[in-house]
């Protein structure tokens, strides 16, 4: 029986613009190209016979040139390997997309329009896919698929959005019945930056293997690819992390300091233990809590500047509280008094009815009226 091995990739956005990491962009921007090469050089090292690209290769339609032929070099690096290319909806087809190109490597396949299949008689083999045309296809594209009743290895590769029933998306939508009716033995996605775990429908297996380099703090921890094979009515897929840097977003208590050097001390002490020897290359957004001295007021600028030697980038949010005796405040005779005394009643209040959130709502909201009470309250960006 034909077994074929594939590696699935998505969501590569080659090109992005990460101008919220500041003067590291420019070097994040590369690495993302390097990590497609990462990608590339997998494929010849490990024999993949299918490399299957569920959209946004790109992170445009309108590539710098260099970029493009950086691209086209690495695939034309692996003429064994089949390279499969779905389109998604940062780099639809279009009149100036690089897809539109007459010199890709004789071994890329690029979907252009409606879900269609290319046969490989020699692997026993049929790849499906389909094309964004434009930034948003509100039409299902997997939703008249007609799979062959024979023993070809049926693979789709797709860009598109999981929906539940009878809902809608701007991005291909994809019902999970669709799936199921689709008979095919795996579909390849992409859209979602976050790996799903290998899924089933049906008979069908089908995944989102998320970016492989994360983007910003809205896609944290470890990301990569699915590698393994697929034989009919079987999928035996792992995956892998291949990312260069990780975005971490991380809570650290720092109750009791009382200097921004003992901040920025508490934090790189905090992400050694969590991260170990590889600590230094990741990003990390780090969110300050705990009780500190109503005298000392935490300045995220000055003890980011303390970390920027030990890791590659950091960025502080200050959620801590003043260290004050909440009861005794509650007693006073003046306007703050009053304050902490009805915050506190309706903190009570919900313990007692057992209302965990409104209890955390309720404190965050106390201890935000008391910085407001000190003209301590600013903007904090997320």
């Amino acid at each position: 029986m034909p077994k074929i091995k594939i590696l699935h990739c998505a969501d590569i956005h080659i090109g992005a613009e990460l101008a919220s990491i500041g003067n590291k962009a420019k070097q994040r921007k590369e690495e993302i190209l390097m990590t497609f090469d990462k990608i590339v050089s997998i494929c010849k090292d490990e024999n993949i016979q299918v490399l299957l690209i569920a959209g946004d290769l790109f992170q445009s339609s309108n590539m710098d040139k260099a970029v493009v032929s950086s691209v086209k070099n690495s695939l034309r690096n692996i003429p064994e390997t089949i390279v499969a290319i779905a389109p998604g909806n940062h780099d639809y087809i279009s009149i100036d997309s690089p897809f539109s190109d007459e010199d890709w490597p004789g071994n890329v396949h690029i979907f252009k329009s409606k879900f269609e299949a290319v046969e490989f008689k020699e692997l026993g083999l049929r790849l499906w896919g389909a094309a964004f045309t434009s930034t948003y296809v509100t039409n299902p594209m997997l939703n008249l698929v007609e799979v062959s009743k024979d023993d070809m290895i049926n693979i789709g590769v797709i860009h598109g959005e999981l929906i539940s029933e009878n809902q809608t998306s701007n991005y291909n939508p994809i019902s999970v019945a669709q799936i199921r009716n689709s008979s095919m033995d795996y579909i390849a996605l992409g859209h979602i930056h976050k790996a799903s775990g290998v899924l089933k429908a049906g008979n069908t297996y089908y995944a989102y293997c998320g970016c492989p380099e994360g983007q910003g703090f809205d896609e944290l921890d470890e990301k990569g690819v699915y590698v393994g094979t697929i034989t009919k009515g079987k999928c035996n897929l792992k995956f892998r992390p291949i990312c260069k840097r990780m975005n971490v977003e991380l809570h650290v208590d720092i109750s009791g300091v009382n200097t921004n050097n003992e901040v920025a001390e508490r934090v790189v002490k905090t992400i050694k233990i969590k991260y170990g020897e590889g600590y230094a290359k990741n990003l990390y957004k780090v969110i300050l809590e705990g009780d500190i001295d109503a005298n000392f007021k935490v300045d995220c600028e000055a003890a980011a500047i303390r970390l920027e030697s030990e890791v590659y980038f950091i960025k502080l949010r200050d959620e801590t509280h003043i260290e004050i005796d909440i009861n005794s405040l509650a007693k006073e005779a003046s306007l703050k008094g009053i304050f902490v005394q009805k915050m506190l009643d309706k903190i009570n209040k919900n313990i007692d009815s057992g209302n965990d959130i409104l209890v955390d709502q309720y404190r965050k909201a106390l201890y935000i009226g008391l910085k407001a009470f000190e003209s301590e309250v600013g903007y904090n960006e997320n």
